[in-house]
């Protein structure tokens, strides 16, 4: 019977030695680089819901804009009245079509579309100040839901 030398468990050791160093190294890189990208997901997330945030911020100013422009007793829009209504009404527009088709959800488009066609019909004269009011009041609920199902979304993330 042969005695085992100690050489043989040394050079046993020398190569696994490298191999768990290289494992541990490469499981280390997986988790940093997992990490990293969870993290550029996270800021993604949060820029988009700043940018949402300030685009629906923005049609919020556009549509209070258009409703405070004073009506008369009609209900209607009155004549001296079209050329505000008119200003407020292109600044609603730009928003429409400027940075909200970036970063609006299926529920706001369809609200935008329902204020901006009701805007329309109010402007000449076919719908009251009460429909484009509760149009109004459709829309920045419809951007308030978006927005907290962005944030719900973020915190499932």
């Amino acid at each position: 019977m042969e005695p085992v030398t100690p050489k043989k468990n040394w050079d046993l050791t020398k190569s696994v030695t490298p191999v768990l160093t290289v494992l541990g190294i490469s499981v280390g890189a997986w988790q940093f680089t997992s990490q990293m990208s969870h993290e550029s997901k996270m800021e993604f997330s949060r820029s988009m819901y700043n940018k949402k945030l300030q685009a629906y911020e923005e049609v919020g100013r556009a549509v209070g804009d258009l409703l405070v422009v004073p009506h008369d007793e009609r209900l209607w829009i009155s004549a001296s009245d079209t050329l505000a209504f008119d200003s407020c009404l292109e600044r609603f527009r730009t928003c429409y079509w400027g940075v909200l088709p970036l970063v609006e959800d299926s529920t706001v488009q369809t609200a935008m579309i329902q204020f901006k066609d009701m805007a329309r019909f109010y402007r000449r004269g076919e719908n009251d100040y009460h429909d484009l009011a509760r149009e109004g009041m459709a829309l920045m609920n419809a951007c308030n839901l978006s927005l907290e199902r962005h944030w719900n979304k973020r915190k499932e993330d």
